[in-house]
């Protein structure tokens, strides 16, 4: 995808999104270092803190905070990552850097993400 400051990678997995008192089951659709956009036909609003589950392990899934940046109604969201373990960093990372066609790139792209990581 171009334009982006970090490379995103087409992948689906299942994940659960939190907003509010919600909880709406959905699918990725992209991931990079910094956001995903999750299919979904829920109403989420703009600009709502989120907690989002990416079930892409059984062991281990990722589990971050966002915000929503994009709403396409009925079907999907673009979220940020705002904050994210260093675990779960690293398992992102490697997830992203699997799917992606350079991986060296993505390597990169770590430093920039180093502020976000608690």
């Amino acid at each position: 995808m171009h334009g982006r400051n970090f490379t995103r990678v087409n992948c689906s997995f299942g994940a659960a999104i939190w907003y509010g008192d919600d909880m709406s089951m959905c699918k990725t659709d992209n991931l990079s270092l910094k956001g995903m956009y999750l299919k979904t036909d829920h109403e989420i609003p703009l600009n709502v803190p989120v907690r989002v589950t990416v079930y892409h392990s059984r062991q281990s899934p990722l589990n971050l905070d966002a915000k929503v940046v994009r709403v396409e109604a009925k079907k999907g969201v673009g979220l940020e990552i705002n904050a994210l373990n260093a675990n779960t960093f690293a398992q992102l990372r490697d997830l992203v850097a699997k799917n992606s066609i350079d991986s060296g790139k993505v390597m990169q792209e770590t430093y920039k993400m180093l502020g976000c990581i608690q």
